[in-house]
């Protein structure tokens, strides 16, 4: 039975119910009510009177008890695991629709891609936080997760300088990713921080005034947007073929703000195993002391990375195909998710055949599906 304190506001506000032996109906009464009334001494008293009392009472505190339940029941809802945002301004849509009558399997294949979810790159590109701002809004509209990669660093892709760009201040970087997280706001964006950011530092590729501004800009980056209320921020700590022991990596991630957010993202842009990144990731984060995610890129490792003779060998590899799905909380444990950080469709850069980096090539990205997905 349900206590006073079990039985919810609104009921407990409804009037109790008086149980009197009295006659309803004032003045002369019926003979038969008086009969009815009347008592030899020594007779019980009457109980029928009683008994509808106990019922309405047990009325009032099973319709209680429902309400009750009722209430509980909604304020501990069943929560529905998140999904990821597909970006449905993806330029390979067009390319998907220019092939529908001519090619009707490249067509089908990039559809495929196209309503995969994966990464919004912003690189400095007119209108680009507009962009974030429209991506977040829309996501949150369909109860979804969009991943944005924020790629504006001055000096940017200081070793691979195919991605290098114009020649943005330490201030006007700043003031990008101020703008960036007013775009952001309270959405629950996934935000990756500068692929090739910190691997850049590690391999030397920067002079020593570089390197130290580049330690403070991404400081900046990394605190600003770990500061937003939703957004799960991860820092690039590049992949295992960059860097055999993961443990060279603590001293400049935790330099450049790693601890301001959730965690790093490994194998952006590449084409390294799932599993070996996975076992290089957890190596990582054991090294960091724990307390720290990853975020896995497997939009083109199906088939691991290019052996050949060609160099570079990350850029436009042939023969390679899309890798695992994106999805949340793949396992083990200290894996948040795999995700399509680089949209497959995206060109490395002028090698093989490619247009500019961050340029969509429809005809390698329909390659890299027909290949086939990992089970």
């Amino acid at each position: 039975m349900a206590s006073v304190s079990q039985i919810p506001r609104a009921i407990r506000r409804w009037p109790v119910m008086q149980v009197s032996h009295r006659p309803l109906v004032k003045g002369p009464q019926p003979a038969s009510v008086k009969a009815r009334r009347l008592t030899r001494p020594g007779d019980p008293p009457p109980r029928r009177r009683r008994h509808r009392g106990w019922r309405a009472l047990a009325l009032i505190l099973g319709v209680a008890a429902a309400a009750g339940s009722v209430v509980a029941s909604r304020s501990t809802p069943s929560v529905a695991p998140p999904r990821l945002y597909t970006y449905a301004g993806n330029p390979l849509f067009a390319g998907a629709l220019a092939k529908a009558g001519s090619n009707r399997t490249e067509a089908a294949e990039l559809r495929a891609i196209t309503g995969t979810p994966s990464g919004t790159w912003l690189a400095g590109q007119p209108g680009d936080i507009k962009v974030a701002r429209q991506v977040t809004l829309a996501a949150a509209r369909t109860h979804a997760v969009p991943v944005i990669v924020a790629y504006n660093l001055p000096d940017r892709d200081g070793c691979g300088k195919l991605s290098a760009a114009y020649a943005l201040t330490a201030s006007g970087y700043q003031d990008w990713v101020n703008q960036l997280a007013a775009a952001i706001g309270t959405g629950d964006d996934i935000v990756i921080v500068e692929p090739d950011g910190v691997p850049d530092l590690v391999r030397g590729c920067l002079s020593r005034a570089q390197s130290s501004e580049r330690y403070r800009l991404l400081r900046y980056a990394m605190e600003r947007l770990g500061a937003l209320p939703h957004a799960r921020v991860y820092l690039d700590a590049g992949n295992p073929g960059m860097f055999t022991d993961p443990s060279s990596l603590v001293g400049p991630l935790e330099a450049a703000g790693l601890r301001y957010g959730r965690g790093f993202s490994a194998n952006v842009s590449n084409f390294q195993w799932t599993a070996g990144v996975v076992t290089w990731s957890q190596q990582l984060e054991h090294a960091l002391g724990g307390r720290v995610g990853a975020v896995v890129d497997t939009s083109r490792n199906g088939r691991g990375p290019y052996t050949g003779p060609d160099a570079p060998q990350w850029c436009n590899p042939p023969g390679r195909a899309v890798g695992p799905s994106p999805k949340f909380a793949p396992g083990p444990a200290g894996i948040d998710a795999y995700l399509w950080i680089k949209d497959p469709g995206a060109s490395d850069g002028n090698c093989r055949g490619g247009p500019p980096a961050g340029q969509f090539w429809p005809r390698y990205a329909a390659a890299l599906e027909q290949q086939g997905r990992p089970s």
